[in-house]
């Protein structure tokens, strides 16, 4: 019984605040989020609406597991990218303006987690159309959401 319980638990959405740091250059942009947390077949789910007003009304999943992250925008802004260490891995990003053909090269990924809240951190070098677009830094910091 007690297994049982344990697993709904897993599977249950938490109420999550979200650092979101992002380096590229010698520019850093923090933001902050609401979102919601769930474990399910293995893997941790992060959902929460882009801070960032220049997406609009976008909301954001990322997804992770021992052997990649990836992130999905749905809403005035699509983007669909996986980051595995060590690859290059494609992916996109639509405005209304049109598709934009993505890469990304995942110099590593860095999980100092537990149960799902920590932080997840990891650096890349995004490729636009095949164009070098420069190496991007990001840490997602997540903690439960005090009542």
């Amino acid at each position: 019984m007690r297994l049982r319980r344990r697993e709904r638990m897993r599977h249950m959405k938490r109420s999550v605040r979200i650092r979101i740091e992002s380096k590229q250059a010698d520019q850093v942009h923090v933001r902050e989020a609401s979102g919601e947390l769930y474990d399910r077949n293995g893997s941790y789910y992060l959902r929460y609406a882009e801070p960032d007003p220049e997406l609009g009304k976008t909301t954001a999943t990322v997804k992770w597991d021992e052997s990649h992250i990836k992130v999905i925008r749905h809403g005035d802004v699509e983007s669909d990218l996986t980051f595995r260490s060590g690859e290059r891995t494609p992916g996109s990003f639509a405005l209304p303006q049109g598709r934009l053909p993505l890469e990304c090269y995942t110099h590593g990924i860095e999980r100092k987690l537990s149960d799902g809240l920590g932080s997840l951190s990891w650096s890349y070098d995004m490729y636009a159309d095949g164009t070098y677009a420069g190496r991007i830094r990001l840490r997602l910091t997540i903690e439960e959401e005090q009542a």
